[in-house]
């Protein structure tokens, strides 16, 4: 003989909503304790049966004070307490239920040209409330809880609700305002700290002048992992240059600068060069398989020998004495990581016109003996009579406190560094026909004579 347990037979039920409003629906859900494969519900109204509601779950539009119960008959085998009684659920009016709503912003502070999105949470909102969403007081969104767009800084952003239930007061109600606040964008700067004119064949070049540093330069012809520009890809026309930068909030904000890439300019060494960015004029010779411009490079904006020349995007010279006719008649002197922009790479552009360079010590050393070496290249070097290099002696400025050698002597750049605080210059005076090669100090102020690329 198997002997059955005993089983207890139980049953809870709930209701959806009590207190609840006059004149709504109330669903009412029983769970069962031991019920059985097929249960039987009998669920009551102030004890009294109602009629075909044998289901686990009822619904009816109650009154105040009414009391529901629902008593389970188990299909079990062996159940004790069978059939067994609910816990009683009283029924409780509220005529007074206030609609309200509340919102929330995604983000804000927000960053400027992202979207943003926004909740709302319905207080008495009813099983189907209607939502309108504004911008500024002008209706926006669509008939849902949430809402996403780009706003600008100082919108006014709210949301009105309308309950379906029919108790509330305060129908429709509308959110408290969120007022946006576009402060998370960095502050970007773009200044040109480069050549916005230049030629196709230019030398590629450093796009320099994005702030804050750490930005990510882009265009046609960019390399944006460097930031290095080539000419050649960008190809001819303007092209427009865009310096982007993120900060830590994962806001990014952009500034672009054109640059203006002219076709191959027609040019044959020993004509004059027209230097396309400030439209000054350069005689040039071909000196054995090099050509050279034959005056100083004359380029960029005077200022006082009291200043240094600094990088800060303003291409400097200095005139020798301060005038600024000797300027127009020797050339500019420049500190040599200016005249470089402040790259140490050999052979570069630097304030050389586009398409040609600073001589590395290399290029020098070809110049000087095609003229059969240093010990005698100063006298043809400086020759003014025939037409060759035409080395003027256009003295120097030594540390931004003494003016000393014109119409005595020269000394030129090239764009060879030595050590960290020299680089390569090449000398020349009036009595010794020698050229001296002289590792010079890069804060003395120097004339260079530009070498054409090949």
């Amino acid at each position: 003989m198997a002997v059955n347990p005993n089983l207890p037979v139980g049953v809870s039920i709930v209701a959806s909503s009590n207190p609840f409003c006059l004149g709504s629906t109330v669903t009412f859900t029983a769970t069962p304790v031991n019920g059985g494969l097929v249960p039987g519900y009998q669920w009551k109204v102030n004890a009294i049966n109602v009629i075909n509601a044998n289901n686990a779950v009822f619904s009816y539009a109650p009154v105040n004070g009414d009391v529901v119960t629902c008593s389970l008959l188990s299909s079990e085998t062996c159940p004790t307490g069978n059939p067994a009684l609910s816990n009683p659920v009283t029924m409780i009016v509220n005529a007074n239920l206030p609609a309200g709503i509340t919102i929330a912003a995604s983000a804000n502070p927000f960053c400027p040209g992202s979207a943003v999105d926004y909740t709302a949470t319905p207080v008495n909102g009813g099983s189907n409330p209607t939502y309108q969403w504004k911008v500024n007081g002008i209706n926006a969104g669509i008939n849902s809880s949430s809402f996403s767009y780009v706003p600008t800084n100082n919108d006014s952003v709210r949301c009105v609700i309308n309950s379906n239930l029919s108790c509330v007061t305060g129908n429709p109600a509308s959110s408290a305002k969120i007022i946006m606040i576009g402060t998370l964008a960095p502050s970007v700067a773009f200044s040109a700290c480069f050549d916005t004119v230049t030629t196709v064949n230019a030398k590629p070049f450093q796009l320099k002048g994005g702030l804050p540093i750490g930005g990510i330069y882009s265009g046609p012809g960019v390399n944006s992992s460097t930031g290095i520009f080539t000419p050649s890809v960008a190809g001819t026309g303007v092209k427009t240059i865009n310096y982007s930068y993120i900060n830590v909030h994962d806001c990014g904000a952009s500034k672009s600068k054109s640059i203006v890439v002219q076709p191959y300019p027609s040019f044959t060494c020993g004509g004059n060069l027209l230097d396309t960015r400030d439209n000054k004029v350069y005689p040039t010779v071909q000196i054995g398989t090099q050509c050279w411009m034959s005056n100083n490079l004359d380029f960029g904006l005077a200022i006082a020998n009291t200043i240094h020349q600094a990088d800060n995007c303003i291409a400097e010279k200095y005139c020798y004495n301060g005038t600024v006719a000797n300027c127009s008649q020797y050339g500019g002197l420049y500190q040599w990581d200016e005249l470089m922009k402040f790259d140490d790479s050999p052979a570069g552009q630097g304030l050389c016109p586009p398409g040609w360079h600073v001589p590395t010590e290399t290029e020098w050393t070809t110049l000087m003996n095609y003229y059969l070496g240093n010990g005698r290249a100063g006298r043809p070097l400086q020759d003014t009579i025939i037409n060759g290099f035409k080395a003027l002696r256009s003295g120097v400025f030594y540390l931004n406190s003494s003016w000393s050698f014109l119409d005595f002597a020269t000394i030129l750049w090239s764009s060879t560094a030595s050590g960290q605080s020299k680089a390569i210059s090449h000398g020349m005076n009036l009595y010794n026909f020698s050229v001296s090669l002289y590792p010079a100090s890069r804060a003395n102020a120097f004339g260079v004579r530009c070498l054409k690329d090949f």
